[in-house]
């Protein structure tokens, strides 16, 4: 009876090895990306200029950010809409917080990472699509090295180079079918309500 157990044991364990090889992966990957959507984002928002940039004079009108089959609408207060193309995944983020070399938050990464983690809210935000819950994961960027545009969003001279870190609450939503889509950040955060135009078509 023992070695019944004990084989059956074997074959659990095994078998639970072989769903966490096969899952943590997949895992691991969805959370690198969302982690290099957010460091593209900010690292966008830094070396933008202000005049196109929805952080600096362009305002709005630059606010639903390009990162490449990917669209992130970003903004201090929120975004309004985005139009997007068919095919077009969306970043929603729905709280991130950027601390720099620029702005005086530390020098170190270690500094630098702890300043966006306490300037973060703590709790998880809410964002919903349609009216359906979506998944938000807490992310952070790796250290990221900036150098600034002639009129960046710090007033400093062209060509300045620095330190970035950015922690966040992220979702990425699969291409929406065209249409009209409602997209509603909240919870832990002041509430956010954007609309996201997909264009029939490609």
């Amino acid at each position: 009876m023992k070695r019944i157990v004990t084989r059956a044991l074997i074959v659990l364990v095994a078998i639970l090895g072989i769903l966490f090889a096969q899952v943590a992966p997949a895992s691991a990957t969805a959370a690198r990306k969302l982690e290099s959507n957010l460091a593209a984002l900010w690292t966008a928002v830094l070396e933008t200029p202000s005049a196109q940039n929805s952080f600096g004079t362009g305002g709005a009108a630059f606010a639903c950010w390009d990162l490449g089959g990917t669209v992130a609408p970003f903004a201090p207060g929120g975004v309004e809409s985005c139009t997007v193309k068919r095919g077009t995944k969306i970043f929603v983020v729905a709280s991130s917080v950027e601390c720099s070399t620029f702005e005086g938050n530390g020098t170190t990464e270690d500094e630098l990472r702890k300043c966006a983690r306490r300037g973060d809210v703590h709790k998880r935000p809410t964002v919903t699509v349609d009216g359906r819950s979506a998944r938000v994961t807490e992310v952070e960027t790796p250290l990221l090295n900036i150098v600034l545009p002639a009129d960046n969003i710090f007033g400093q001279a062209t060509g300045t180079s620095g330190l970035s870190v950015g922690h966040g609450w992220v979702a990425l939503l699969h291409p929406l079918p065209p249409g009209k889509h409602k997209i509603k950040i909240g919870g832990t955060v002041p509430t956010i309500k954007t609309t996201i135009r997909v264009k029939r078509g490609h």
